[in-house]
């Protein structure tokens, strides 16, 4: 593993080498606790002894001599925590790779599932009004943009044109209650439309 421009024999996918970190952050840990409890003459004498606290867990962790050859003296609590993100980082790079190296390929059936899925995920309703043109409209309320996602335009209807509208949102439902798949994504739109509104 390569931290802050050094190689140490470390390696988060090496499970002796996981041993050795959990066994040096016990060691840390009862250091730590030994060092909260020793009398300390001032600010820069507890940055001290939290970079000797950090350095011995190095040195422990990546081999004797880890702190020296990452250029840490003891006195600089700034380096002791950017080692740390360092060693954060690679290890979190390396559990990045298992993870990538290990998603399953899908098969066939699969494939057409996730396919079906993003056609079918519900659009976003936005419940504030929009100003645009007539023209822009389907059937009066809603306006398809390019990015994927139609936006409902709510713009000011007459109690007629609600009556109509009520007449075809009943038409439309009843026209898909024999659709399983099509009634469970009205029911989706439903709730997600009753969340918003009585949130």
């Amino acid at each position: 593993m390569i931290i802050c421009g050094q190689e140490f024999e470390f390696s988060a996918l090496n499970a002796n080498d996981l041993d050795r970190m959990d066994a040096a952050q016990q060691h840390m840990q009862a250091a730590s606790d030994r060092e909260s409890k020793r009398a300390h003459t001032g600010t820069a004498d507890i940055l001290r002894g939290q970079c000797r606290l950090m350095m011995g867990y190095f040195d422990e962790l990546l081999g004797e001599g880890a702190s020296e050859r990452l250029g840490l003296d003891g006195n600089n609590f700034g380096a002791c925590v950017r080692v740390t993100n360092a060693i954060k980082e690679a290890i979190a790079a390396e559990q990045a790779i298992v993870k990538q190296a290990a998603a399953m390929p899908m098969n066939r059936e699969q494939r057409r599932a996730v396919a079906k899925q993003k056609k079918t995920v519900p659009y976003k309703v936005i419940s504030t009004p929009k100003t645009t043109t007539e023209d822009t409209f389907i059937r009066g309320q809603t306006e398809v943009s390019y990015g994927g996602e139609p936006d409902v335009v709510v713009p000011a209807l007459t109690d007629e044109q609600k009556t109509e509208q009520l007449i075809d949102a009943r038409q439309a439902v009843d026209a898909l209650r024999d659709d399983p798949d099509a009634m469970q994504q009205l029911a989706a739109y439903a709730l997600q439309i009753a969340a918003e509104r009585h949130v």
